[in-house]
């Protein structure tokens, strides 16, 4: 094994590289590697890695990770036991994952486990097939899982969410009425619930990609001030982290993931 990965708890050191590469899969919602992780004996911590992306970028995208990271453990036959921003005096280490005992993989989590691999942003064109009502209400109950929420941007609030993008200099953000928008958003915009919405955009984003849709996310439109109109124009108790637009789209390339070794640890803090 390459150093940095260790045995972790009741894990191999190579289901730890296992469940490092699916933590490591999300594509960043920004340019560069957003996360780091440590290995010790008994965890996987997860670190905000130093970036210029504005800080709720990167907790969105640890979320992510995060998310993968406890689905492929419990794909190991192990459970997660999750600590979230468990030191204030050590707000870059933003979770503590300790593989604990045995838990039996549910068939949903197999799947979703499984679409890790294949899950990619999409930005291209996508066609007029419409989402069905029983997916999109499954969409929502991912969001709610991870403590977040889903709200549908219908064909009323177009009008406006033009207007705010517009003044936002906001740009190829398909706006299409058939489309099925929605905008993944928490009750609080503090830095916890901004690591339950990252979860919360994977696990969706995971749902979709299992029941075959394509899907494009966008944080750089959500500018603080087009966040707070949004966030009025859904009626004014959601703060909106990720605008999500969901459908049937053209297959894209996997992205080129960073090797472990440039993100992975066992023997200093990042």
């Amino acid at each position: 094994m390459k150093a940095g990965v260790r045995p972790v708890g009741r894990l191999t050191a190579r289901q730890v590289r296992a469940v490092l590469v699916a933590a490591t899969s999300p594509p960043p919602l920004h340019e560069g590697c957003p996360w780091r992780f440590r290995c010790t004996p008994a965890s996987i911590e997860l670190y905000a890695a130093p970036s210029r992306n504005g800080r709720r970028g990167q907790l969105l995208d640890c979320g992510a990770a995060l998310l993968n990271l406890r689905l492929a453990v419990k794909a190991q036959g192990c459970h997660p036991d999750v600590r979230l921003l468990p030191a204030r005096s050590r707000p870059d280490l933003l979770a503590v994952v300790r593989p604990r005992g045995l838990e039996p993989v549910t068939p949903i989590d197999r799947r979703l486990a499984g679409a890790i691999r294949i899950r990619r942003g999409n930005r291209s064109p996508f066609t007029t097939a419409v989402v069905p009502p029983a997916l999109h209400r499954e969409l929502r109950r991912a969001a709610e899982l991870e403590r977040a929420w889903l709200a549908t941007i219908g064909p009323e609030h177009l009008p406006r969410l033009r207007e705010i993008l517009r003044r936002s200099d906001s740009s190829g953000f398909d706006l299409a009425p058939e489309r099925l928008l929605v905008a993944v958003g928490s009750l609080h915009d503090t830095p916890l619930a901004q690591l339950h919405a990252g979860q919360a955009v994977q696990r969706v984003l995971l749902t979709a990609t299992v029941a075959g849709l394509s899907a494009a996310h966008w944080t750089d439109v959500l500018t603080p001030a087009s966040r707070r109109e949004l966030r009025g124009l859904l009626g004014g108790g959601l703060w909106p982290q990720v605008l999500l637009r969901l459908g049937h789209g053209a297959p894209v390339p996997v992205p080129e993931q960073a090797p472990l070794e440039t993100v992975v640890t066992s023997e200093v803090r990042p």
